[in-house]
């Protein structure tokens, strides 16, 4: 998988290394062999796909099923693009030309069209409504494949029936055990590609508490490779910086976070880097919430004491909870 990765040039692991087949992707069995039979048979369902934890592989798995379909494929992320005139031209300008085996006369050379919602659970009411009614009425046009962290602000009428849902929580007593040795597999793998000594300990016990997320598991590994040159067993404490700081924002807690960012001389580079990996996905306005983001790194790159822009952003992210 490494080899032939369509981007090597890429500097963050998460994506020089993310899969871009089904085959290559962790999973369970019992997941693998659902979409397996999905790729065999070429019979594409519209999925919702979800989980509470950012970093599990949903976005991955569309983008991969797509490709392995060799579909012509719609992305569009949810959190920024919300309104249902979406839907009315975007998505149908993309369906209703002729591609999909259901609108062309030659079945056997039509491209599947899919349409990837990412982050779905963004999109307005009256957005999914009109989602609702396309599926409805133009069933062949093409394939959604929808991904979202908060499965509850998802309409009714996007459920079960009109989609099938899978959840990537994965916390499931009979997936944890296969999920974290592939994921342990993976991280090695990645850290012999690149030359980095690991102890392969250390490596269990930082998938063990950072799952299910593979992608802050193998993000915490580059950044503490980088600063220390090998894997070590001090990374399991390096693992809460961040998470922590998180809570204490979603906690609207801004004392005791400048304190925290004080105590363990994070640079302002470090803030919104875990801002970006583990704060931004569980605020309820994503879009806004990467425009502070966006806006307040950019200043302290001017700013002679970035510690004031890093406390005028977090009130600002207060408003985005």
């Amino acid at each position: 998988m490494f080899e032939n990765n369509d981007n090597p040039q890429c500097f963050l692991w998460v994506e020089r290394f993310r899969p871009r087949t089904v085959k290559d992707i962790i999973l369970p069995k019992d997941y693998k062999n659902f979409f397996r039979k999905i790729l065999k048979t070429k019979d594409l369902p519209n999925l919702l796909l979800s989980s509470s934890t950012p970093g599990t592989g949903k976005t991955t798995i569309a983008k991969a099923i797509a490709k392995d379909l060799g579909a012509e494929t719609l992305y569009i992320n949810a959190s920024k693009d919300s309104g249902k005139d979406i839907v009315k031209t975007t998505i149908s300008e993309f369906a209703m030309t002729m591609g999909f085996s259901g609108f062309n006369e030659d079945a056997e050379t039509a491209k599947q069209k899919i349409v990837i919602l990412d982050e779905a659970d963004g999109l307005s009411v009256d957005c999914q409504k009109a989602l609702r009614a396309f599926i409805e009425d133009y069933p062949n046009a093409c394939r959604f494949i929808m991904t979202c962290n908060f499965p509850a602000k998802i309409i009714d009428a996007l459920h079960e029936g009109r989609t099938m849902e899978f959840e990537f929580d994965f916390k499931k007593p009979e997936y944890v055990a296969e999920m974290k040795e592939q994921t342990v597999k993976r991280i090695e793998g990645i850290l012999k590609f690149e030359k980095i000594k690991y102890d392969k300990q250390a490596i269990v016990d930082l998938v063990e508490a950072q799952y299910p997320s593979i992608r802050k598991a193998i993000a915490i590994c580059q950044k503490y490779a980088m600063m220390k040159d090998e894997i070590d067993k001090d990374i399991v404490y390096y693992k809460n910086i961040g998470e922590e700081l998180s809570n204490l924002v979603l906690n609207k807690k801004h004392t005791e976070a400048r304190k925290y960012i004080n105590e363990h001389g994070l640079s302002y580079s470090d803030v919104f880097s875990y801002f970006f990996v583990e704060l931004i996905p569980k605020l309820k306005n994503k879009g806004l919430g990467y425009k502070y983001l966006s806006d307040y790194e950019y200043r302290c790159s001017f700013s002679a004491d970035p510690s004031i822009q890093i406390a005028a952003c977090m009130i600002d992210l207060f408003s985005c909870i």
